[in-house]
Parts: C-alpha cells; sequence; structure tokens
C-alpha cells in the first residue's frame, strides 16, 4: 500500500466518528477578499436572501490578519443591522482572521448587511419568512459570542470555524527538509500559497541533522511536526483554519503560506 493509502486509511476513523456529531445551528458567513468586499453565504455556499426565522452563528473571516498592511483596508468594518439585532465587528482592528456569534433573526423581517468602509460596494439585504424552522443542513459549531436582543453585540466571540469538528480531509502536502537546511512544501508537484480550509497532513522527508519542520498561524503556537535532530520520514495531520500559515526551521526563515475558507 502507498504511503498517501494509508494516511487516507489513517483519517477514515476519525472522519466516521465526527460524522456522528449532533447538529447545532446553522451558519451565515460573511467571507472578505483581500480587497475588503465579502460573500454572504449559507451553510450550501449559496447566496443568502432569504432565510427562515430562529438563530443562527454568523461568521466573519478574512483570507489573513488585514492588520499586517497586505490588503485593501486596515480592517474590516462588517455590520448586520435589523430587528432585535445589531452587530458589528472590526475583527480587532485586523488583528484576527475570524469571529463568530449568534444571533436570532425575527420573522417577516428585512435585515441589512455591509461594510461601513466599503457601504455602497457591499450593501446587502436579506429577509426572513413569516414562519418556518432554520435547518443547520448538517453543520455543527463548537461555541459562540451571542448577541442580545438590542444593542451592540457585547462579549467575547468565539474564535473557532463553524463546523471545525467535522472539517473535511483534504489531502497530503510534502515537505523536505534538505541536508543543507532548506526547506520546501508542494502539492502535487507545485509550490504551497494556498490552502482551503481542513485537514492537511505534513508528509515530512527530513535529511538534516540539524534543521527541522514546523508549521505556525499567525500569532498562533508553533506546531513541531519533525524536530531539529530528527532524520527520516514523519506525518502529521493538523486541522488548518483561515489565516496567514508559516513553516520554518526554528530560528530559521519563514516561508508564509495562506489558508482560506
Amino acid at each position: 500500500m502507498s504511503r498517501l493509502a494509508l494516511i487516507a486509511v489513517a483519517v477514515a476513523v476519525p472522519l466516521a466518528l465526527a460524522s456522528g456529531a449532533s447538529a447545532a445551528q446553522p451558519s451565515i458567513y460573511a467571507t472578505y477578499t483581500a480587497g475588503c468586499t465579502f460573500t454572504w453565504t449559507g451553510d450550501n455556499g449559496a447566496p443568502v436572501t432569504s432565510v427562515p426565522p430562529g438563530t443562527y452563528d454568523i461568521v466573519i473571516s478574512t483570507p489573513f490578519a488585514f492588520g499586517n498592511g497586505l490588503a485593501s483596508c486596515l480592517y474590516v468594518q462588517f455590520h448586520l443591522t435589523g430587528p432585535g439585532v445589531d452587530l458589528s465587528t472590526d475583527l480587532g482592528q485586523g488583528d484576527a482572521e475570524i469571529e463568530q456569534y449568534t444571533v436570532t433573526l425575527q420573522p417577516s423581517a428585512t435585515y441589512t448587511v455591509q461594510d461601513d468602509g466599503r457601504a455602497a460596494q457591499t450593501r446587502k439585504t436579506f429577509t426572513t419568512a413569516a414562519s418556518g424552522t432554520a435547518s443547520t443542513g448538517g453543520s455543527t459549531s463548537t461555541g459562540s459570542g451571542t448577541a442580545p436582543s438590542t444593542g451592540k453585540v457585547i462579549g467575547t466571540p468565539s474564535v473557532d470555524l463553524a463546523g471545525s469538528a467535522v472539517l473535511p480531509f483534504r489531502g497530503a502536502l510534502d515537505a523536505i527538509v534538505y541536508k543543507t537546511g532548506r526547506l520546501s512544501l508542494t502539492r502535487n508537484g507545485n509550490v504551497v500559497k494556498s490552502l482551503k480550509t481542513g485537514r492537511w497532513t505534513f508528509a515530512v522527508d527530513d535529511e538534516s541533522t540539524a534543521k527541522g519542520f514546523s508549521v505556525q498561524v499567525l500569532k498562533g503556537k508553533a506546531q513541531t511536526v519533525t524536530t531539529k535532530t530528527y532524520v527520516g520520514n514523519h506525518d502529521v495531520t493538523l486541522t488548518l483554519k483561515p489565516g496567514r500559515w508559516f513553516f520554518f526551521s526554528p530560528g530559521g526563515t519563514r516561508t508564509t503560506f495562506f489558508v482560506v475558507q
């Protein structure tokens, strides 16, 4: 059996267990681009124009922390308003890549969502039905902040992506630590620059006796795949969520790649 086939078998059991997780409220996603505009979609990936009344997780994410100066704005100015809801966030003035809140949408209502810094380009409206029940479409949630019935959202939002317990396995990445200490990370022979959110296996071929291979999200904790003294092949499956990531050998140059939803 090939190495990649073994990886596929290894992840089958965890995914099967995750499929039995109980469903929670559905989610609506404001997914930003580096141009500071966003899409407004549901769990099925379709644009949200009308939904049943009920409780929803609102997930706001950017492809990387805008505070690093690579986006068209310093930070987002997301704003959702309507009956019983006045939700706004700037994702920690650009320090965070994702936040999640919970809101309750009233029946027979109209809501507006926009980025206040680009209101004309981003404004969208959607409505709720007179009756019905919000459906999760199979998604799950790991926690959230709570929107009060009136006023601004308060408290600390969750930074866990909705559905994180069942993030899909995306495949294997080929990593090499050369004897010279140089690192490489490829997928299907191509240099990794951007990946989708999910579970990825880092298949590392470490040929160096003095360099290792680590992965880290911006402002997160470094995750070691191979240590400086390790020589040989080693596989580690990691959950990658939206943001700016790096691979590196401790003390060495960091190479950037991005994870998007």
